[in-house]
């Protein structure tokens, strides 16, 4: 069994303010790509720990792919209880749609948000029970995720942990090669 942690940009990072603009389709595209590979190497589980943009992205296109790949499985480890809380009714209902579709939903920390201290140990949970982690960042950008990169960075420097951090050049090469102004309009 092999399970991959996805994360990354949040979408307001990433100058995203609607699930329908074109950014998005190009990401989850590159993000069915990725799971299709990882399939094909054996990936059952898709983990990630709720957060809003790249991470929710994924468990959309996960849930897409399970039709295809019945053996797909999603779970959500979320730091801590109710993290979503403090957002919009719509990202919240949002949220509430993938939790109804995932796998497994559970929190690491069985309390409310009680300090930065539970993402610490959020992150060090996930990266002690997962095999791998893809990872959407950029030194270009330093965002919210470089904390997490200079985390797995060390851990897996000190184990052998795998990771693949997906950049916006990669994304870019994805969008050149798979669309084109004739074929695709955004």
């Amino acid at each position: 069994m092999t399970s991959i942690y996805f994360t990354g940009y949040k979408p307001f990072e990433l100058n995203i303010f609607k699930d329908d603009q074109p950014e998005v389709k190009v990401i989850k595209a590159y993000i069915e790509e990725i799971i299709k590979q990882e399939v094909e190497e054996g990936l059952e589980w898709v983990i990630i720990s709720g957060q809003l943009g790249f991470e929710l992205w994924t468990a959309e296109v996960t849930i897409q792919m399970k039709h295809k790949y019945p053996q797909l499985k999603l779970a959500i480890l979320t730091p801590f209880l109710n993290h979503f809380n403090k957002w919009n009714e719509t990202n919240q209902q949002k949220y509430q749609s993938i939790v109804a579709q995932a796998d497994y939903v559970n929190a690491i920390h069985q309390s409310e948000y009680q300090g930065g201290f539970q993402f610490q140990q959020a992150n060090d949970f996930i990266l002690d029970n997962t095999d791998k982690t893809i990872l959407f960042y950029d030194d270009e950008q330093e965002a919210s995720p470089k904390y997490f990169q200079s985390k797995l960075v060390d851990f897996a420097e000190k184990t052998n942990y795998t990771y693949t951090v997906m950049t916006f050049m990669d994304l870019q090469d994805f969008m050149e090669y798979n669309y084109n102004n004739e074929n695709e309009s955004y």
